[in-house]
């Protein structure tokens, strides 16, 4: 299984169902897609949950109804870069996942697809993606759950200021593996760390100092 984080924005993402199980896949996407762009989002059901109704209203996607047993699914999935098999009639979603292998296209479908999504923590400017392969879904969102916990406010304030000192390093004409070993340093050294306690800018300022004085 390789795990890759793939820009969807402006891709054409087809959605067969528009209940639950879609409305869980479809947040995700929407909760992880970066600032490049929105996907082209079509969802394909005879009911829709409410949430994806407005998000059909706010211009977010597009809501069809349709009846799947008598449309073409072949027309719903031409110029599709990824699909979502999210009914709850197994026996269509068979005839979907079948009508798919025809076209040069990404499915997701438990785990008889070629792409699976994980559990996601999206927090302090962190994306991180965790699965069991199937094993154990419960324990996949557990693990969500307690890596949360151990992301807050000074995480995503280093992170802020790793990223800042990563572009000040490069205008220096220090070489780029000694770079990479002061950023490191400072992400393992109590005395940073403790510097997150003042606000940002003064934080960055006291961060450079210490560099200064035992990294350079």
């Amino acid at each position: 299984m390789l795990p890759l984080y793939v820009n969807v924005s402006d891709k054409k993402i087809v959605v067969f169902g528009g209940g639950t199980v879609a409305e869980r896949k479809i947040r995700q996407i929407m909760d992880t897609r970066g600032t490049e762009g929105k996907p082209d989002l079509e969802v394909y059901s005879l009911e829709f949950t409410p949430w994806i109704e407005e998000q059909h209203e706010n211009g977010e996607l597009k809501c069809i109804p349709c009846d799947l047993w008598r449309a073409d699914l072949g027309e719903h999935l031409k110029a599709a870069f990824l699909v979502l098999v999210c009914t709850n009639d197994e026996l269509l979603n068979i005839r979907i996942l079948s009508d798919a292998a025809e076209f040069d296209v990404l499915v997701n479908y438990r785990y008889e697809g070629d792409v699976f999504m994980s559990s996601v923590i999206n927090k302090c400017g962190f994306l991180i993606s965790i699965s069991t392969d199937g094993k154990g879904p419960a324990m996949a969102k557990y693990m969500r759950e307690k890596i949360s916990q151990f992301l807050d406010a000074k995480e995503e304030k280093m992170l802020l200021i790793q990223s800042r000192l990563r572009d000040y390093l490069k205008e220096t004409e220090i070489e780029e593996t000694k770079r990479h070993e002061i950023l490191n340093s400072v992400l393992h050294d109590p005395e940073c760390w403790a510097a997150l306690d003042a606000p940002l800018e003064i934080a960055e300022k006291v961060i450079r100092g210490i560099i200064g004085d035992k990294y350079e």
